[in-house]
C-alpha cells in the first residue's frame, strides 16, 4: 500500500502556544520596566537618607535589605518570563506534525 505523508499545523495547539509565548514576553516586559523604575531612582530616595540629617542605619539597613529582595524577585521574575515564553514557543513549535494517509 502507499502512503501519503502530508503536513499539518494542530490549530488550538498553535494558538495555545502563541498566547503562551506572549504570555512570557508580557511578563519579561513588566520586569523590565520594573527593574528600569528600581535603577533610576537615586540612592537617597530609595535608602531613605536625607541630606543634612544624621544617618540612622537601621531604616537605611532596612531599607537595602527592601532593595535587594526586590532585586531577586526581579531576577525570579526574569527567569520564570522566559521559561513561559520557552514553553509557549515550544508548544507551538511541536503543534506541527505529519499525518500519514494510506492510499
Amino acid at each position: 500500500m502507499a502512503e501519503k505523508i502530508s503536513g499539518g499545523r494542530d490549530l488550538g495547539g498553535s494558538v495555545l502556544g502563541i498566547l503562551t509565548f506572549l504570555g512570557g514576553i508580557a511578563m519579561l516586559g513588566l520586569t523590565f520596566k520594573l527593574a528600569y523604575d528600581l535603577f533610576t531612582q537615586s540612592p537617597t530616595q530609595v535608602l531613605g537618607i536625607t541630606p543634612g540629617k544624621p544617618l540612622d542605619l537601621g531604616s537605611a539597613g532596612a531599607s537595602f535589605l527592601g532593595v535587594a529582595v526586590r532585586m531577586l524577585l526581579l531576577v525570579i521574575m526574569a527567569v520564570v518570563g522566559s521559561a513561559i515564553a520557552n514553553r509557549g514557543a515550544t508548544l507551538y513549535a511541536k503543534s506541527a506534525h505529519l499525518r500519514v494517509k494510506e492510499l
